[in-house]
């Protein structure tokens, strides 16, 4: 029985000891409660104008590109110095010769034919003046036999000629009418042999001007000022009609195809090209163009001077083409000129928006909202985001809220109406709070020095209770003023 009743009272004496433990021991000190605020940074918001500025990139092409292709048939028997694969040429220079002295030949017999056909002409016109003179004599002629025969019928009606002297008076006038009648048929054919001989003329004349041309042909010249990009013939080498020989570029300008998105071609806020509609020079976009693979801080100056003519089906991108005018040309600032296929990055200016707010993109949230610090208290302020860049981002408000301090802190939790302290406020009571502990501990020190004071000053006289009689007091002095002699030598 003792076995149970045994433990059982221990458990209620400990829980009663436990009780009175809690009972009667020291209360535990409280910490007051400190009200942590969030620490913003704030900057006060100032509407400005702000011009966009797009970035793109593309690929550098000729704006005139060609072909040098052989119009003649022969052996190319001379070739410019500058036929080289990148040099420069002038418009109208002579780049290769071919063989002309086939065509020189041609020339001459196709002049010589003129000269010839032209004799032709000559001796045809002589012949149509006298075969002319022997129509009008054998008009003449024939007169007169007719005349003759009317007075050789009257005599033989006479009887005073006989018969025979009629017919052959008849003979002699038939005879007469058949040379005019054979000179009156030649007289017709001298027009048709003249226009023929004519035609032969100008048959000549345009083989010597065909001759011409292809031997003009021969000297291969340049269409435009340009450079060699590649060549396909050398010195010696026969080429046919249509053979390529070269192919070329002007160097007045090039073009640098750079693909946009829709959103980034409206904010060039370029003028749409219309059939009836002309586009002012002015109203075109700036670009500035950079090599971004090289350490040389090259750039060129260029407008955008027109867009595709559809948009890619795949990427659903419109590319824009951006002249740049004399690439080739040596100033200041540029160590080396523009290449064909050169890959370059654009910034091209757009639009520019007025009465606008550019913040840092952090201070925007879910791109549609901005907090501003009103009274010590968080103020949320829907925005309209009209660029972003990874610099800035650009939004305009349809409330006032010029003047008002825009919080860039990004604070993962805030609501309107959240109290918070900028870090200015922070400043002012780190320092606030650092002052107050230096006074602290200032006077803690103070306390110290004096306790000590104290202390030894208690060491030096221990004071005497008045009871005690005078002589003993003074033996008690002696003894102590030997202790602290004693205590001074034992600490020095």
């Amino acid at each position: 029985m003792l076995k149970i009743i045994f433990p059982i009272l221990i458990l209620i004496g400990a829980g009663y000891l436990g009780k009175y433990l809690l009972a009667t021991g020291p209360d535990a000190k409280k910490r007051p409660f400190v009200q942590r605020l969030p620490v913003v940074e704030i900057s006060p918001l100032k509407a400005e104008s702000y011009t966009v500025f797009i970035e793109a990139s593309g690929i550098v092409t000729a704006g005139t590109k060609s072909n040098l292709v052989a119009e003649v048939a022969g052996r190319i028997t001379k070739i410019s110095e500058n036929f080289k694969e990148g040099s420069y040429f002038e418009k109208d220079e002579v780049l290769l010769e071919i063989d002309k002295s086939d065509y020189l030949s041609a020339i001459n017999i196709a002049k010589s034919d003129v000269e010839v056909n032209k004799a032709n002409l000559k001796q045809i016109t002589a012949e149509e003046r006298s075969n002319l003179n022997s129509i009008k004599l054998a008009q003449r002629n024939l007169a007169i036999g007719n005349k003759e025969l009317g007075r050789v019928r009257a005599l033989f009606k006479r009887r005073t000629l006989s018969r025979s002297a009629v017919d052959t008076e008849e003979q002699r006038v038939n005879q007469l009418q058949q040379t005019l009648q054979n000179l009156q048929g030649a007289q017709a054919t001298y027009k048709s042999r003249k226009s023929a001989i004519q035609a032969q003329i100008n048959s000549s004349k345009a083989r010597v001007k065909q001759e011409n041309l292809r031997l003009s042909r021969a000297s291969i010249k340049a269409p435009y000022a340009g450079r060699i990009l590649s060549k396909n013939a050398d010195f010696g080498q026969f080429v046919t009609t249509g053979s390529m020989l070269a192919e070329t570029y002007a160097t007045d300008f090039v073009n640098v195809e750079l693909p946009l998105s829709l959103n980034q071609y409206e904010l060039l806020g370029m003028p749409e090209a219309f059939r009836n509609k002309q586009i002012s020079p002015n109203d075109l976009p700036e670009v500035t163009l950079t090599n971004p693979d090289s350490l040389r801080k090259d750039n060129w100056q260029g407008k955008v001077v027109r867009t595709s003519a559809a948009l890619d089906a795949l990427s659903r991108q419109i590319n824009v083409i951006v002249r740049v005018d004399k690439p080739y040309e040596a100033r200041e600032g540029i160590s080396s000129p523009i290449r064909i296929g050169q890959y370059l990055k654009a910034r091209i200016k757009g639009k520019t928006f007025n009465n606008v707010y550019v913040l840092p993109p952090v201070s925007v949230i879910y791109n549609r909202e901005i907090r501003l610090l009103d009274d010590g208290k968080i103020k949320i302020v829907p925005v309209e985001v009209v660029w972003n860049s990874t610099e800035s981002t650009v939004v305009r408000s349809s409330v006032n809220i010029e003047g008002s301090n825009l919080i860039l802190t990004n604070l993962t939790q805030a609501v309107s109406g959240m109290s918070v302290l900028t870090v200015e406020e922070q400043r002012k009571l780190n320092k606030e709070k650092a002052l107050q502990r230096k006074q602290k501990e200032t006077a803690k020190r103070i306390e110290q020095e004096q306790q000590r004071q104290k202390e030894e000053e208690r060491k030096k006289t221990r004071e005497i209770p008045d009871f005690i009689p005078e002589d003993s007091k003074q033996a008690i002095k002696k003894k102590n003023a030997s202790e602290n002699n004693a205590d001074d030598s034992n600490g020095s």
